[in-house]
């Protein structure tokens, strides 16, 4: 299945080109957030932790080397196909943005379940 591309709107009403992180890029990271994730099995489903847990389990794939800063270092600079741009220039909504949409968090990026193969 070919990596996604989409157009995204910047904050200034310039766009960029952003493709999707390839599987074999995500793996490491996902990996680790697994791994975190195991570790945390036992404060039950994470849509019924506390505010408390939530940033326990971000600081520990902060510790881990799989958190937003590293899905930024390791992820962006490739996605964004589009020339002349310093990831250093954008804001923080719009690397939250873009990273989302690489990820494949938002429903337009994420691959139809029907397309997978078995």
């Amino acid at each position: 299945m070919p990596i996604a591309q989409k157009e995204i709107e910047l904050n200034d009403g310039s766009k960029i080109m952003v493709r999707q992180v390839s599987g074999r890029k995500k793996l490491k990271i996902e990996t680790i957030q697994a791994r975190v994730f195991r570790n945390f099995k036992h404060k039950g489903e994470p849509q019924d932790w506390d505010m408390d847990t939530h940033e326990e389990f971000a600081d520990a794939l902060d510790e881990a080397g799989a958190g937003i800063e590293d899905q930024v270092d390791a992820w962006l600079e490739e996605c964004i196909i589009s020339d002349n741009l310093d990831l250093d220039d954008l804001e923080s909504d719009e690397l939250m943005r873009v990273l989302s949409w690489v990820r494949g968090d938002d429903e337009s990026a994420a691959i139809p379940l029907d397309s997978s193969q078995e």
